[in-house]
C-alpha cells in the first residue's frame, strides 16, 4: 500500500474509520464528539466515562429528507447497558450528544454557560429517540461594529469563539457568518500590491465614526483567527458561507496601497452617502471584467484559506451591489444590479458548481421593489441558489417590500429570518407579533429552506435567542410564551416563577421599538425640544406603565446566580429605557403646550415641568448605575478584555473605541456614554427648564444645538477612558438600591 494515497474514510453506516493521509495518521472525525460526551459525563457522575458506554455513528439513512437528523437508541453490550448515536453527519452526532445530555444528564445550554447538574448515576434505559430538523438551513450573522465585548464578535478571540461554536451545537444550528470585515484577505490575494498595515498606527483612509477601522489587533492576527476558528466550525460539521462578488463596503474598504498602484475605476453612484463616495468605499466598475475578476480572485484566496475544509456542499454569499443605487433612473440601476449579479453568479456556477448560493436580502429591501425581485427569479437557478433573506421581522405587519411580496412563497427557495436590530439596540426588543404571524407563512412552505438570525449585534436580546433556535429546528410554531416558560425553568431554577413574571410583565413594553433607537438618542439629540407624536405616546403609554412593576419584581429574586445577575439587568435597562423615552416624550408635549400657553399656565403646572424633567435626569443617572453593574455595558472594561487576548498595540485605540461606539449610529446602552454624557446632558437640559420656567422664557431651547452635544462627547473622548469607567461596587444591595431609587421616582 502506498501511504501518501490513502484517503480519510466516510464514516458511512456505523463504522468509522480512521485513514491515513501523506504519511500522518488522520483522527477518526468522531474523537471530537466522544470527548465531548466524556467530558460532561465526568461533569455529571464524577468519574470516568466507562469505556463502550457510548457508541458514535454517523449514516445518512437516518434522515429521510436529507436535512440534518440524529438517532439515540439504548443497546447493550454483555452486561453493559449503553446508547448509540446515530447522525447524518458529524455535526447532528453533536447534536445527539447534547440532545442526550439534556434528556438524562438535566444539562441546560446558553450562550453564557451550561447547567450541569452533580448526579450519581446517568440513566441510559429505554431510549429510542428520533430528531429530524425543519429547517435545512439554521444560522446566526456576526458583524463588525464595535464597542462591548458581550454583543460585538469583532472583539472575542479564539477561546470566545469555540464557545460560541460549541454552544450553536447545544442548540443544534448549522451555519454562521462573519461579516467582521476582511480580516487580511486583501494582504493574502494581492501580496504584491497591498502590505499588512502596522497595528500600532492609525489604518490608512480610514473613515470616521463607525467607519473609523483603526486595527487594535494586527491583521496577520486578525487572519489567524478566523481560520482557526473557522477550522474548529469545520471541525464539527458547521457551515460558514464564504463571500463573493463587490466586497467593498464601509467595514471591508479597498487598502489604499491597491488604489494607488492598480487605480480601479468606479461604477456609477446616485447615493451620496459618507459610506460610498470616498475611494476605498466605491465597487470597483464590474461593467470591464477585469474588476469581476479582481473581486473573483479575493473569493477564491477566502475559500482555499479561510474555508479550507468546509463541509460539503460549501457555502457562497454575496450582498450584490449592496445599498448602492448606482442610477435614479430604476431601469438603469436594475440592469446595473442584473449584471453584477448575472457576472458572479456566473463564476461561482463554474468554480463552485456543487456550492449552494445565498443571495442576501438586505439589498432587496434598501433599494429593489417587489416586481424588480421577481424579475431577477428565473435567472437564478432553484437548485443551487437561494434567496437569503434575513428581514422576515420587518414592521409593520402591513410592510409591503419583504419575503411575502417577492414570489417566493411556494416557488423558490428562500429563509426566514429574524433581524431584531441595528447595532444602537443593545437591549430585548423582538417583535414577537410580526415575526410570529410570518413565520406561520415560511413554517408550512417547502420552499422556505432555512430559519436564521441575523442582527448587527450578538446576545442583545436572550429571550429571542432562545425562541429563535427553538423555532429554528422544530415541525412546528413555537410560541414565544412557550419558549419564556422552558428558559426560565431550565435557567433559573428555583427563582424560574419570579423571573417569568418579570420577562412577561416587560416584554409587551420590549417590541415597542423597532430595529433602532434608545433613549440615550434623546438625551443627546433633541432631547427637551423633541416634537413626539401623539400615537407613539398613546401607543407606548399602557406598556411601559404595566411594565414598571419589573422594578419591584426584581428587587425580591435573590441576586447570586450569573444568570439572574445578568438577565436582571437585561429586563430592568429595557424597561428603564422605555421609561424614560416615554416620560421624555410626555414632557416634550407638555412643553409645546407651556410654549403656546401665554400667561395662563399656572404656577404649578410650570413648576411640574421642572419636577418631571428632573425626574427624566435622576432616571438617566439610575440607567448609568444599573449599568455600572455588569462587566457586559463598560468599554473600558471590554478594552481590558481585548488587550488580554491579544496585545493592543495602538496607544491611541482607546479613542478609537471611544469614537466607534460613541458615533450616531452605535451609541446605546454603553455606561460610559450612559454616565457621562446621556445623564450630564439630562441634567442641562432640566436646568435650562427651570431657569426658562423662572424667567418666563417660553421660547427658550432646552437641548441646545447638535454643535453642543459633540462638544460634549469630544470632551469625553479626549480624556482616558479609563477614567470614565465604573466604579459602583457590584453587589446585590446595590442592585436592590438602585430599583427601589428608580421606584420611588416613578411613584
Amino acid at each position: 500500500m502506498n501511504l501518501k494515497n490513502v484517503k480519510l474514510l466516510v464514516c458511512v453506516a456505523g463504522i468509522a474509520a480512521v485513514g491515513i493521509v501523506q504519511g500522518a495518521v488522520v483522527p477518526d472525525p468522531l474523537d471530537l464528539p466522544r470527548a465531548e460526551f466524556a467530558k460532561y459525563y465526568l461533569q455529571i457522575v464524577g468519574k470516568e466515562m466507562p469505556e463502550g458506554l457510548v457508541r458514535f455513528v454517523v449514516d445518512p439513512k437516518v434522515s429521510k429528507s436529507g436535512r440534518d437528523a440524529y438517532r439515540i437508541v439504548t443497546t447493550a453490550s454483555g452486561q453493559q447497558q449503553g446508547v448509540t448515536i446515530t447522525g447524518a453527519n458529524v455535526r447532528s452526532v453533536y447534536y445527539g450528544v447534547y440532545d442526550l445530555l439534556e434528556r438524562r444528564g438535566g444539562c441546560r445550554w446558553f450562550w453564557d454557560g451550561d447547567v450541569v447538574p452533580k448526579k450519581g448515576a446517568l440513566d441510559l434505559s429505554g431510549l429510542d429517540v428520533k430528531e429530524e430538523a425543519h429547517f435545512e438551513y439554521r444560522g446566526l450573522r456576526y458583524f463588525a461594529h464595535r464597542g462591548l465585548m458581550r454583543f460585538q464578535a469583532e472583539h472575542w478571540g479564539l477561546d470566545d469563539w469555540k464557545k460560541e461554536i460549541d454552544w450553536m451545537l447545544k442548540r443544534r444550528l448549522n451555519v454562521f457568518m462573519l461579516r467582521i470585515g476582511q480580516d487580511d484577505l486583501f494582504q493574502r490575494t494581492f501580496s504584491e500590491t497591498c502590505a499588512y498595515p502596522d497595528p500600532a498606527k492609525p489604518l490608512p483612509g480610514t473613515g470616521k465614526a463607525h467607519d473609523d477601522r483603526t486595527l487594535f489587533w494586527s491583521l496577520q492576527y486578525r487572519g489567524e483567527l478566523r481560520r482557526n476558528l473557522q477550522k474548529y466550525a469545520f471541525d464539527r460539521g458547521l457551515m460558514v458561507p464564504e463571500d463573493f462578488g463587490t466586497m467593498t463596503h464601509w467595514y471591508s474598504r479597498t487598502p489604499e496601497d491597491f488604489l494607488a498602484k492598480k487605480k480601479p475605476e468606479f461604477i456609477p453612484l446616485a447615493n451620496k452617502g459618507p459610506n460610498y463616495q470616498v475611494p476605498n468605499a466605491q465597487v470597483w466598475n464590474i461593467r470591464d471584467d477585469k474588476w469581476v475578476d479582481e473581486y473573483w480572485k479575493m473569493t477564491k484566496t477566502a475559500v482555499a484559506t479561510y474555508g479550507a475544509g468546509a463541509p460539503a456542499p460549501r457555502l457562497l454569499h454575496t450582498i450584490g451591489l449592496g445599498e448602492r443605487m448606482c442610477y435614479k433612473d430604476r431601469k438603469r440601476n436594475f440592469d446595473m444590479k442584473i449584471l453584477a449579479l448575472d457576472k458572479f453568479l456566473a463564476k461561482a456556477h463554474t468554480d463552485y458548481p456543487d456550492a449552494k448560493v445565498l443571495l442576501a436580502g438586505w439589498d432587496f429591501y434598501s433599494t429593489w421593489k417587489p416586481d424588480e425581485v421577481k424579475a431577477l427569479l428565473p435567472r437564478l437557478d432553484p437548485k443551487r441558489d437561494i434567496i437569503w433573506d434575513y428581514e422576515g421581522d420587518v414592521a409593520p405587519l402591513e410592510h409591503k417590500n419583504n419575503f411575502t411580496h417577492w414570489g417566493l412563497v411556494g416557488k423558490f427557495p428562500y429563509t426566514f429570518s429574524i433581524f431584531l436590530a441595528y447595532e444602537n439596540a443593545l437591549d430585548a426588543r423582538a417583535n414577537y407579533p410580526v415575526i410570529e404571524a410570518r413565520q406561520k407563512v415560511a413554517q408550512g412552505d417547502p420552499f422556505c429552506k432555512g430559519y436564521i438570525f441575523w442582527p448587527e449585534s450578538s446576545h442583545t436580546d436572550p429571550l429571542c435567542l432562545r425562541y429563535f433556535t427553538a423555532n429554528a429546528w422544530s415541525d412546528r410554531p413555537i410560541p414565544h410564551g412557550e419558549v419564556l416558560d422552558e428558559m426560565c425553568t431550565s435557567r433559573y431554577g428555583a427563582h424560574a416563577a419570579a423571573m417569568k413574571a418579570a420577562w412577561q410583565a416587560a416584554l409587551p413594553a420590549s417590541w415597542l421599538r423597532g430595529w433602532s433607537s434608545n433613549y440615550g438618542r434623546f438625551m443627546v439629540g433633541l432631547g427637551f425640544d423633541a416634537n413626539p407624536a401623539p400615537g407613539t405616546i398613546k401607543k407606548w403609554s399602557a406598556p411601559v406603565k404595566n411594565a414598571e412593576t419589573v422594578f419591584g419584581l426584581l428587587a425580591r429574586v435573590p441576586w447570586q446566580d450569573a444568570f439572574i445577575q445578568r438577565d436582571s439587568i437585561d429586563i430592568a435597562r429595557m424597561v428603564l429605557d422605555r421609561v424614560i423615552a416615554l416620560r421624555t416624550m410626555e414632557l416634550c408635549g407638555e412643553i409645546a403646550a407651556w410654549r403656546k400657553g401665554g400667561t395662563t399656565a399656572s404656577g404649578q403646572q410650570q413648576g411640574d415641568l421642572v419636577v418631571r424633567a428632573n425626574t427624566i435626569a435622576a432616571l438617566c443617572d439610575k440607567m448609568a448605575d444599573l449599568l455600572a453593574l455588569h462587566t457586559d455595558y463598560s468599554m473600558w472594561e471590554t478594552y481590558q478584555q481585548m488587550d488580554a487576548i491579544e496585545k493592543i498595540q495602538n496607544p491611541e485605540f482607546s479613542k478609537t473605541l471611544f469614537e466607534n461606539a460613541s458615533c450616531p449610529y452605535c451609541r446605546s446602552h454603553q455606561y460610559e456614554l450612559a454616565r457621562h454624557w446621556y445623564a450630564a446632558r439630562a441634567r442641562r437640559m432640566a436646568e435650562r427648564l427651570a431657569k426658562a420656567v423662572a424667567d418666563g422664557d417660553r421660547a427658550a431651547k432646552f437641548g441646545g444645538d447638535v454643535g453642543e452635544a459633540e462638544q460634549m462627547r469630544l470632551a469625553l473622548k479626549a480624556r482616558p477612558l479609563e477614567s470614565l469607567k465604573p466604579t459602583l461596587p457590584r453587589t446585590e444591595e446595590n442592585f436592590r438600591k438602585v430599583l427601589r431609587e428608580v421606584q420611588e421616582l416613578l411613584d
